[in-house]
């Protein structure tokens, strides 16, 4: 246990303090080691990266990260990018359900932007449900200006020969799964009797944005939580002004409410919106003669139908990288309908 012992005490202390903070935050405990069955048993990973960042800039630290686990015998079966759990609005959601049958042990929290920036690494137990972790659970944790750093250290620990290898497989290249997100049947219009109902449209529901697990692993929310909570407090509050303002047809949603008691209120549709990287975004909405798609996140806002599975994006494409442009966007299509049909 000796030499053990000195290979972890040669590591700097800096980064060990940095993980440690950034494992308080996710309401993790430090542990001394890796997992002991990582190299012979599957794991998940969860990425953490900004959500305005080029994708290009990060991949090259995913793609030196996996080859390192691919080397040393890290069997990370599939990587779960977490900004895409946050695609719906108000929603959590769930990884593929094929991907929980696996017998996934090990979840590695992985947090990167670019190539110079610090990045964060984690390995612990997997709890095999939508949190991805416990609170308190044990987790071995690394911080540091570069990821060589902390697979270096990786590397001499797993030479010592403590751990068990049967991991001898491993793909070189980094396979991405992301949630299925159904959105309905896309209608390219915008309803012309829309100024004849009341649309529904639901606060952010910060519980949602600040529960544990994926949420609180958010980079935005991990590193610069200030600003953060201000941008989502911003996003309300303009939902709200909105829902207050008397002369369009935008209501608070009430809690609580089916759909069908909503229609009994007069309500029709309900304004939502969804995030995604373009090419995802492409996927999710249907929609001929788009620029070729971007590696940034949009947003892009809808109506949903509360009577069927029907869901109107307009006859324009206006989604946007800024959330509250992406808003003023739509809204303008849904007053030139409500305009041209007034008249």
């Amino acid at each position: 246990m000796l030499c053990l012992h000195l290979v972890f005490l040669s590591v700097d202390l800096i980064g060990q303090t940095e993980s440690k903070e950034i494992l308080d935050r996710l309401t993790l405990n430090q542990a001394l080691y890796p997992p002991e069955g990582i190299l012979s048993s599957k794991s998940i990973v969860l990425l953490s990266v900004p959500e305005v960042s080029e994708q290009n800039e990060w991949m090259i630290l995913v793609d030196e990260l996996q080859q390192f686990f691919a080397a040393e015998g890290i069997d990370a079966v599939a990587y779960i990018e977490n900004e895409s759990l946050f695609s719906r609005s108000n929603w959590l959601l769930q990884i593929p359900e094929f991907l929980k049958q696996r017998n996934i042990q090990n979840l590695i929290l992985f947090s990167a932007s670019t190539k110079n920036a610090p990045v964060f690494l984690a390995m612990g137990p997997y709890n095999r449900k939508d949190s991805f972790f416990d609170k308190s659970a044990t987790f071995w944790a690394r911080s540091a200006a570069e990821l060589s750093l902390i697979t270096d250290e990786l590397r001499a620990y797993f030479q010592t020969g403590s751990l068990i290898r049967t991991n001898l497989l491993v793909n070189e290249s980094a396979e991405f799964f992301y949630p299925e997100v159904t959105l309905g049947i896309v209608a390219k219009s915008i309803p012309p009797r829309l100024a004849e109902f009341k649309v529904a449209m639901k606060r952010i529901d910060q519980a949602v944005y600040n529960q544990l697990g994926p949420a609180v692993f958010r980079f935005d929310r991990l590193y610069r939580k200030d600003s953060f909570d201000l941008v989502m407090v911003g996003r309300d509050q303009t939902i709200q002004s909105l829902t207050i303002d008397s002369t369009n047809v935008i209501f608070e949603r009430p809690q609580g409410q089916t759909n069908q008691q909503l229609r009994q209120q007069g309500f029709q549709y309900e304004l939502l919106w969804v995030t995604a990287r373009e090419d995802r975004l492409y996927e999710m909405l249907p929609f001929p003669g788009r620029p070729e798609p971007s590696d940034q996140v949009a947003h892009k806002f809808y109506l949903s139908d509360l009577r069927n599975n029907n869901i109107y994006v307009g006859k324009t494409w206006d989604a946007s990288a800024n959330w509250d442009m992406a808003l003023q966007n739509f809204l303008g299509q849904m007053m030139a309908v409500i305009s041209q049909n007034s008249n």
